[in-house]
């Protein structure tokens, strides 16, 4: 089975403002929804791009892109008025493409690689309006691209290795109006770089890694104007490091696994500005929680899950997965038994607060909407169901049985294969706390949903494909 996911990126209509006289305040005036893009298929057009507001109504094919085949929707990001995707249309490959949610505003943006070839986008990030991602043509490789929305405002920022290897633009995230990322300038090898739009603006920050070997950078996130990811320096293995945006400020924040082994930090996430992460402290103990503030002191094992001892790094780790953040707690799945089941965790950053809730069967997902942390559970009387929880064992409870008795719903994974506009959080909203999932119910097949954490607010948005047809791939 696999897990659920939500949908898209999303194109952001005005909402309403409000206003008040001096001695009373402002009244409440409801948000407007927003309209998110997705790929679905109503049994007679194959994978097209479609909208939904969250309603009935509002949920509709926005264009036939390729009236061959499926069109391969993948939607990168939202500037202003404009929502930016990948599509093929059978005639240019896998290319940009730009909607404004009408048909006659859904258009190629640029073909980057010239003819029926497609494009490679391995990452991207929006940074001051600007869409920043790195792209592969047949005369460049994979360069560092943006664009506004316009097909005149999409071009190369800058050939940072001339030639066809291409620099491999990769993690891209941004800090202010600044994008940083992972390339190589065929000298320093993959290493940190920056940029700021422009050709003289786009510079390495630090060959943290001398000379031709790559520090191999994984898994930036920006906390409170600093980059925190994972680097190897050929010294101390593959581990913490963190970064200002200058060589100065850019430095180890802790050999966890002393030597050149690596602790291999991963899955980083924020909570009250602290950082949490999975890391390796050795073999023995595997991959566990571990949390830091940004110092050598400061960085430390939070607990360790599972106890076991013997073996690889896999095999002792406790798997941690989906850290989600909510009201300073931090949920997460993770195994206590090597080889045993996902279990759901929540943590306050204290050894003492982190805590199973769930362990009747496996979890599949976790995501948070309108402060409740939502996961897929399996037990043996519901199947794969929405579970919810409030960080206790007793709020730990199932949400909604969609497809009644032990058989699952089956939700799954479209955000993270299509979707990516927040990869740190894929949660999206079509107004505030109505996430979108898809689900499958036996008399409809799998189709739009939302939910907002409560039972009565998890409803059936469309039934794309009438009938027991699938509007999304299984």
């Amino acid at each position: 089975m696999k897990a659920w996911y939500v949908l898209g990126a999303a194109l952001c209509l005005t909402a309403c403002g409000g206003g008040g006289s001096s001695n009373r305040e402002a009244p409440e005036v409801a948000a407007s929804p927003t309209v998110k893009f997705f790929q679905a298929d109503n049994g007679a057009n194959g994978m097209q791009l479609w909208k939904t507001d969250g309603t009935e109504a509002g949920t509709s094919m926005v264009k036939v892109i390729n009236a061959g085949g499926n069109a391969s929707i993948e939607v990168l990001g939202t500037l202003g008025s404009k929502t930016v995707f990948k599509a093929n249309d059978g005639i240019h490959g896998h290319e940009l493409w730009v909607t404004d949610g009408t048909e006659a505003g859904t258009l190629l943006l640029k073909d980057i690689l010239a003819g029926t070839g497609s494009t490679y986008i391995p990452s991207f990030a929006i940074a001051d309006g600007t869409l920043f991602f790195g792209a592969y043509d047949n005369v460049n490789g994979t360069e560092l691209w943006k664009t506004d929305g316009t097909a005149a405002g999409t071009i190369m920022v800058k050939d940072i290795q001339p030639g066809i290897n291409g620099t491999g633009v990769s993690n891209l995230v941004t800090m202010g109006a600044t994008v940083y990322f992972s390339a190589s300038d065929g000298v320093a090898g993959y290493e940190l770089w920056k940029s700021d739009g422009t050709a003289a603006g786009t510079v390495m920050v630090a060959d943290i890694n001398s000379g031709a070997s790559p520090s191999n950078i994984s898994e930036m996130i920006n906390v409170d104007g600093m980059l925190y990811f994972g680097a190897n320096d050929g010294t101390h293995g593959h581990e913490l490091w963190k970064s200002d945006g200058t060589a100065a400020g850019t430095e180890l924040v802790k050999d966890i696994r002393p030597g050149m082994d690596p602790s291999l930090p991963a899955d980083l996430v924020a909570m009250d500005g602290v950082i949490y992460f999975s890391a390796a402290e050795s073999t023995a103990q595997g991959a566990e929680l571990w949390r830091t503030d940004g110092t050598a002191a400061g960085t430390e094992l939070v607990k360790n899950i599972n106890t076991s001892t013997g073996g690889s790094t896999t095999a002792n780790g406790a798997n941690l997965d989906f850290l989600n953040t909510v009201n300073d707690k931090l949920f997460f799945t993770a195994r206590s038994v090597s080889g045993g089941d996902d279990e759901l965790w929540v943590s306050d950053g204290t050894g003492a607060g982190t805590m199973s809730l769930f362990n009747a069967g496996n979890v599949y997902y976790l995501m948070v909407a309108n402060d409740t942390a939502l996961f897929v559970g399996e037990d043996a009387m519901h199947g794969q169901e929405m579970w919810t929880t409030d960080g206790t064992v007793a709020g730990t409870v199932l949400l909604k049985d969609i497809e009644p008795g032990a058989s699952s719903s089956d939700f799954y994974s479209l955000g993270e294969v299509y979707f990516h506009e927040n990869d740190a959080a894929p949660l999206v909203e079509v107004l505030p706390g109505a996430a979108l999932i898809v689900a499958y119910r036996s008399d409809i097949g799998v189709e739009l949903w939302k939910t907002d954490g409560t039972a009565a607010g998890t409803q059936l948005i469309k039934d794309i494909n009438p009938g027991m047809g699938h509007g999304f791939d299984l």
